[in-house]
């Protein structure tokens, strides 16, 4: 289904996930210029489902984004979601979040960020 469009700066929330994803479940190298300009992505879509997924770049099958950090997180209503920031090695095109088994799909909080591989103690 096509997302809503919308077009505003990424908020202050988004960053923070992202730049914590990306230090802490990151799954390939990307250019170190990508995570300073972060803060200048723009939302132009959103997930019609209610989620606070969103997409910073127009699909481009030509230039093809795969995951660039995938992991977990905690909500600050202590829901486990999955996170998923896709991008390519030169740019960051949508941030993802899902649910885990529960009704989460809020964004996490930055801190609670992990890739899969490590156990919560």
């Amino acid at each position: 289904a096509a997302w809503p469009k919308i077009d505003r700066p990424i908020n202050a929330e988004e960053l923070a996930v992202i730049r914590a994803a990306l230090a802490q479940a990151s799954t390939q190298s990307i250019e170190s210029d990508v995570f300073t300009s972060a803060e200048r992505l723009r939302a132009i879509a959103k997930c019609a489902c209610g989620c606070q997924s969103v997409n910073f770049a127009p699909h481009d099958p030509a230039h093809p984004s795969s995951p660039i950090a995938d992991g977990i997180g905690t909500t600050s209503q202590g829901e486990e979601v999955g996170l998923i920031v896709w991008g390519r090695r030169d740019a960051i095109t949508g941030l993802e979040v899902y649910a885990l088994g529960g009704e989460g799909h809020k964004l996490p909080m930055p801190e609670t960020i992990h890739g899969w591989d490590r156990q919560k103690t």
